[in-house]
């Protein structure tokens, strides 16, 4: 997906995300609440650099609904930082792994998102459709003792 059409459906992304997160759809054996906390600071990191500063100390998938609620806040200065990112071509960021463009650490992150809420509204429209399981966790299904 081309990058200007990521930045468009960020919003809507993140709204998708958070609720699946919402719903009935089991989610305990993803890796969500690991890789989105992690998403979300490389994210918040990217918009540091431009004067916008997003904290959270939220654990897990839950730290998406801070910077829901801090992006409601600064969308008008968000999207016009992350539009500039996208647009300069020769900004770059220094990260553990080395020098990367900021443009294109601000694209991972948007295509990230975007992945993450087509991934989690198919699971949902299986759900929905009754489709079969296609593997049982034992200690999902276990009666607590």
């Amino acid at each position: 997906m081309e990058a200007a059409a990521l930045l468009f459906s960020f919003k809507d992304n993140i709204n998708k995300i958070i609720g699946a997160f919402n719903s009935k759809l089991e989610t305990r054996t993803m890796p969500y609440n690991v890789s989105i906390p992690l998403e979300v600071d490389l994210l918040a990191g990217v918009l540091r650099l431009h004067g916008l500063n997003f904290t959270s100390a939220t654990r897990g998938a839950k730290r998406l609904e801070d910077f829901q609620q801090w992006f409601l806040e600064n969308e008008d200065k968000a999207m016009e930082i992350m539009h500039h990112v996208l647009e300069d071509k020769k900004a770059y960021i220094k990260t553990d792994q080395g020098t990367v463009l900021q443009k294109e650490m601000l694209i991972r992150r948007l295509e990230f998102f975007n992945e993450t809420a087509h991934t989690l509204l198919v699971m949902m429209q299986q759900q929905q459709l009754k489709s079969p399981k296609h593997h049982i966790y034992p200690y999902l299904t276990a009666s607590p003792n």
